[in-house]
């Protein structure tokens, strides 16, 4: 097996903390009303939209979105943690090395591009029929 070297490793902890402090400062800014610097919540779509479904339907985008942030800042925080250990790098599966190019494009990756697919044939939602 070969390891990554330092410089990929060091590559890997600035894109990882380069892309941890952008999505702080996303959900920093979702969680911000205009004007009201003290307190921390989500955006009042019915103040701004006099329709229930829509303010709703907003609000539920608008919460999807920050648990989409939330859950690539944890998996970052998870990988920064991994980064010089002996794991980071290892597919959780196959155990195999996980390419530099793939860790380049997601450095919280913990499976190869196959397992990874696998993984998501395994485990997706099921989806509902058309009408």
């Amino acid at each position: 097996m070969r390891y990554l070297t330092i410089e990929q490793r060091d590559a890997l902890a600035a894109q990882i903390a380069s892309r941890a402090h952008a999505l702080r400062a996303e959900i920093a800014a979702a969680l911000k009303q205009p004007g009201d610097s003290d307190t921390i919540h989500l955006a009042n779509h019915l103040a701004e939209i006099d329709d229930d479904a829509v303010a709703d339907l907003e609000t539920a985008l608008d919460i999807a979105a920050l648990e989409r942030s939330l859950a690539e800042l944890a998996g970052l925080d998870a990988a920064s943690v991994r980064l010089h250990g002996p794991d980071y790098g290892v597919c959780a599966d196959c155990e195999e090395e996980i390419p530099f190019r793939r860790l380049t494009a997601n450095p919280a990756a913990v499976r190869c591009t196959p397992c990874q697919a696998s993984y998501e044939r395994k485990h997706a939602a099921p989806h509902s029929a058309s009408i």
